[in-house]
């Protein structure tokens, strides 16, 4: 019998616009998720249902790249160059050279050819250019086990760019908090003007779980006189939203040693391989360009660089999220995928979602017991040199934010500036 509607009998869903459904396709192929990865997104968030060959010809008409298509090899040649410069160590191997180029360049590229490039550019092979580690040993550790995410969150300040690692004068330093579920994604990596305060991090923690509208069951940290509120308010929220679970079967919050916090420690090293280790560095080249005793370049220093590693770090968490783990046969939480796949969809692989949800009033309730006011807080300049840097950043043209130009942009901007509060005499002000 004819089907005179031509209707294959399958509910395949609403199809979103065609732009909409570009960009989802080929945030996709920038993340580098399998076909049938991409199905269950599909399905599970946009409401779609269809195989592969249907994908594939979505694939061929919104021109998503592949490693298949590859063609574009002078672009892919100055890509790689280019992630290899910003490497100043030359520490990156074509696997983390192959991840970026798709992240942050949006260009898939074999890895074979990424190898060979790489090999010919700078005359050794990527597994050469790796320095070996410097421990004596590594520390015996068990395998991690869960039973799903949001059951346990590690956090932990990092300080190796800050004041006390840099050594470069007072106020020279850019201060670091994350956090990461125990299963493996990194939830938030922020630049805080100081780690060491309880009301920053108070702060800190509360934009997290507005992010997440949830809090998770326990947060485990090293200890420290910063966790005071973050450590109140975990508990508050935990026993207010999940009054069921017992605090002493179920701790809302766990303080361990530094070297068991190792969930979010590794985050560090991790960094250190995506950057080179060369954001440190960078850095420290300001020793040439920066007088710590001069107001003007103190300010500018952490205007400017407080963001330039902001950047750098969101670049990293998206990799980091979406980078393929290792496959571990004898892990017992999943390898051989991509942490935020994982964490979208934990049934997938034996998991639940222990998220505990929370409401946006107790959030604020909780942020007006801090004594210092957010802005205030996270507040790295006073706001007279915060506009001042604006209208001289935007008078620049609006630079690229990145670490390999900042020293650059930040001896452009400094005469100018100081230009500006000569002229209306406002160093005084400054020093609020």
């Amino acid at each position: 019998m004819v089907n005179p509607t031509g209707a294959n009998g399958v509910d395949n869903g609403v199809f979103p616009p065609d732009e909409e459904l570009r960009e989802i396709l080929h945030d996709f192929q920038r993340r580098s998720l399998s076909l049938a990865v991409r199905l269950r997104y599909l399905e599970e968030r946009h409401g779609i249902k269809i195989g592969k060959t249907k994908l594939k010809q979505l694939n061929n008409k919104f021109e998503v790249p592949s490693v298949r298509k590859f063609r574009a090899v002078e672009e892919a040649t100055a890509a790689i160059a280019n992630i290899i410069s910003r490497d100043v160590n030359q520490g990156q191997g074509p696997d983390t050279v192959k991840k970026i180029a798709s992240l942050r360049l949006n260009i898939i590229i074999p890895r074979d050819f990424v190898r060979s490039t790489m090999h010919a550019l700078v005359g050794q092979g990527p597994s050469d250019m790796r320095r070996p580690g410097r421990r004596t040993g590594p520390k015996k550790r068990g395998a991690l086990d869960a039973i799903g995410i949001f059951q346990e969150i590690h956090v932990d300040g990092h300080e190796k760019l800050g004041e006390k690692g840099l050594k470069m004068g007072d106020g020279i330093g850019i201060d670091i908090y994350g956090a990461r579920d125990h299963v493996g994604k990194l939830l938030w990596l922020v630049v805080v003007p100081n780690a060491r305060l309880s009301d920053t991090i108070g702060h800190v923690f509360l934009d997290m779980v507005t992010e997440y509208k949830a809090v998770s069951v326990q947060v485990t940290f090293d200890g420290g006189s910063e966790l005071g509120w973050l450590a109140a308010f975990q508990t508050t929220l935990r026993q207010e939203f999940a009054p069921r679970l017992s605090i002493v079967d179920w701790p809302p919050t766990v303080s361990v040693k530094s070297s068991s916090n190792i969930s979010i420690e590794s985050a560090w090293s991790f960094d250190r391989t995506f950057n080179g280790r060369s954001l440190r560095e960078i850095l420290e080249e300001g020793r040439i360009h920066l007088i710590p005793g001069n107001l003007i370049h103190r300010h500018l220093f952490r205007w400017l660089w407080s963001k330039i590693v902001q950047v750098g770090l969101d670049e990293f968490l998206d990799y980091f999220n979406n980078q393929k783990t290792r496959k571990q046969p004898g892990r017992i939480l999943p390898s051989g995928v991509a942490p935020n796949v994982v964490f979208d969809m934990p049934q997938d692989y034996g998991l639940e979602n222990l998220a505990v949800p929370v409401a946006q009033e107790a959030i604020d309730a909780l942020r007006g017991l801090i004594d210092t006011p957010r802005s205030e807080a996270l507040r790295w300049v006073p706001d007279l040199f915060n506009g001042l840097a604006f209208e001289v950043y935007h008078e620049l043209g609006s630079p690229r934010l990145e670490a390999l130009n900042g020293w650059a942009v930040f001896n452009a901007m400094a005469p100018l500036i100081r230009a500006q509060v000569e002229l209306h005499g406002l160093y005084e002000a400054l020093l609020v």
